[in-house]
């Protein structure tokens, strides 16, 4: 089984198709440049046109542009990927005044009458409001040009250098080189003392690169800031909530009920402390400490077979599809020096496939991120039946299908088993997960708040890793030892460095927490379940959040949701802390 994925579907090299193609789009670009740039009346005719070229955009640069993203995230020190990716920035920086100026054309359009004359208008009604909406803060012509360039030379750079850094971090471990990926994996490890050392090692390997990447973090929030300000934005929480098609309400519901269930994970967290042999609160090094029988780590090939058995377990569909990319090699699986840390799901429109990154070493959470991952692309698969234009859809509800699959995979898991230790290993995992998901995002969330409110200037090192400490002391409470947190959660994901995507934190909350209340659904009727399940995900990239979830009878407005779905996760905290106390007896 090939470990690392395979992109020939897309190109072999940089030179001969690449090259051609390239060309093809700077040409693309041209075609739809002239065509907005006319000045004619905005009518069903003139949209229709404009909208097909924006199609024939898509298929023309993506694959341009996806080449060299997916081998520079497996190398960042590939200097011809990163040479060819600037290219195809500079090709989109083309088309910044065309969409401006359409966008702009939209303005006064009626698009609810046009929609009626127009089924290609209709079938993208929902793109064309929200571009109208858009409009309305958007800067001249000229600004949004000019800072299309400037930010090529500012937040991207800022962000590359992020990139560049961590991923070349190295460190000596027990006198073996290990990347960072590497070092932060061990957290996982079954010996105390690894654990420890593990993230001792790892505090130590950012002082090397905290003050310019800090500077880089400053930088970008002074950016996201002054330029959503000049745009007419509150602060850059609205636009990302415009950009998500998602409302404050809906927001606050979810932190709201999130903030309500802080102490119900505080009390698992002490739980597990007492079981690990603390007397007071748990170390930020042992979170992710395994407990129960479970200490077997697994090959790469029983996690895949674990993967499109539980996937196999929801439908055939699924279970085909699983099948599909891991035989084709979408997944490229192992940790290495320079390739950067974490997972990620990346589709590829003219494809219609996706290609996954992994950093597996064997553990179980790794399968478990597998399922998660495959989720992503499972989803890509769903909405590729969409109309080109309605392929992308908003950050939270890009977590739905993954989170829903890992839930699959969880419960497939505990499904076959019966003892003790064993259900303790993996129900204590999912609990230990759900509380990343949750609490440390809440942590991520307070953080990036204060972080927007303090950009007014730049910060040092010190000041973010003090404001990332207080952020973690108000998420996790008492249940984590608040002289043993991780002042550098700010430097080690990258979620925070970028000057157009701001918040990227709620949305995996938001995903896991809709995926809880959906597996509910599931479990009550799985047959009309599934049978709506496919649409749901269609929906996401032609409507709403809340519409999203009313088309499965949920309404995310209101707290009371939230609070279901996290009771669910409560049930789960509730048999491990019993476990804990009753295992803790046996030892």
């Amino acid at each position: 089984m090939d470990t690392n994925w395979n992109l020939n579907s897309l190109y072999s090299s940089f030179e001969g198709k690449y090259e051609e193609d390239f060309k093809k789009a700077v040409e693309a670009v041209k075609e739809y440049t002239s065509l907005v740039m006319q000045k004619v009346q905005v009518d069903a005719s003139y949209i229709e046109n404009v909208l097909k070229l924006e199609e024939k955009l898509v298929y023309a640069i993506s694959p341009l542009s996806g080449y060299p993203s997916l081998i520079q995230a497996s190398d960042v020190n590939n200097s011809e990927a990163s040479k060819n990716l600037a290219k195809c920035y500079n090709l989109y920086s083309l088309l910044t005044e065309p969409s401006v100026v359409f966008t702009k054309k939209l303005k006064k359009v009626d698009l609810e009458s046009l929609r009626h004359q127009s089924s290609y208008i209709n079938e993208y009604y929902h793109l064309l409001t929200t571009r109208q909406v858009s409009a309305f803060h958007m800067l001249s012509d000229k600004e949004e040009i000019l800072y299309s360039k400037i930010s090529e030379l500012s937040s991207n750079s800022w962000s590359d250098l992020q990139s560049l850094a961590t991923a070349n971090i190295t460190a000596i471990f027990r006198g073996e080189e290990k990347t960072l990926s590497e070092i932060r994996n061990l957290a996982y490890d079954s010996d105390a003392l690894v654990r420890k050392e593990a993230y001792e090692v790892e505090l130590e390997s950012y002082k090397n690169v905290e003050k310019f990447v800090a500077l880089g973090l400053s930088n970008i929030k002074r950016e996201t800031v002054y330029i959503n300000s000049r745009r007419g934005y509150k602060n850059p929480l609205e636009n990302t909530l415009v950009n998500s098609n998602m409302t404050k309400k809906s927001l606050d519901a979810l932190m709201g009920a999130i903030r309500d269930y802080r102490k119900v994970f505080a009390k698992y967290l002490k739980a597990k402390a007492t079981y690990l042999g603390y007397k007071g609160s748990l170390p930020f090094y042992d979170m992710f400490a395994p407990v129960g029988k479970i200490s077997k780590t697994y090959t790469y090939s029983e996690a895949t077979d674990l993967v499109k058995s539980a996937y196999y377990s929801f439908s055939d569909k699924l279970g085909d599809f699983s099948k599909k990319a891991i035989e084709n090699s979408w997944i490229d699986v192992y940790p290495k020096k320079g390739k950067v840390g974490g997972a990620f799901c990346s589709g590829i429109p003219s494809l219609k496939e996706s290609r996954v990154l992994t950093n597996f070493t064997g553990v179980l959470s790794d399968c478990l991120t597998l399922a998660h991952e495959l989720g992503h692309a499972y989803h890509d698969e769903v909405i590729y039946t969409n109309a080109t234009l309605n392929q992308d859809y908003p950050m939270q509800l890009a977590e739905t299908a993954s989170i829903f699959c890992e839930t699959i995979m969880n419960n497939f898991l505990l499904s076959k088993i019966e003892d003790k230790e064993e259900r303790l290993a993996i129900l204590e995992n999912s609990v230990q997960d759900s509380t990343q998901v949750i609490i440390d995002i809440l942590s991520r969330y307070i953080f990036e708040t204060n972080l927007i409110k303090a950009s007014d200037g730049p910060l040092s090192s010190d000041e973010l890793k003090e404001m990332m400490i207080e952020a973690q002391k108000e998420a996790y409470l008492d249940g984590l030892d608040h002289n043993l947190l991780h002042p550098y959660m700010w430097l080690c994901k990258g979620h925070y460095y970028s000057a157009n995507y701001n918040f990227y934190n709620f949305p995996y909350a938001f995903g896991l927490l809709y995926g809880k209340g959906l597996y509910a659904s599931y479990k009550k009727d799985n047959k009309a379940f599934i049978a709506s399940y496919d649409k749901m995900l269609q929906l996401t990239g032609k409507d709403t959040a809340e519409n999203v979830a009313l088309s499965m009878g949920i309404d995310i407005t209101k707290k009371d949701f939230w609070v279901s779905s996290l009771n669910e996760i409560k049930e789960q905290i509730d048999e491990v802390i019993s476990l804990f106390k009753e295992l803790k007896v046996k030892k």
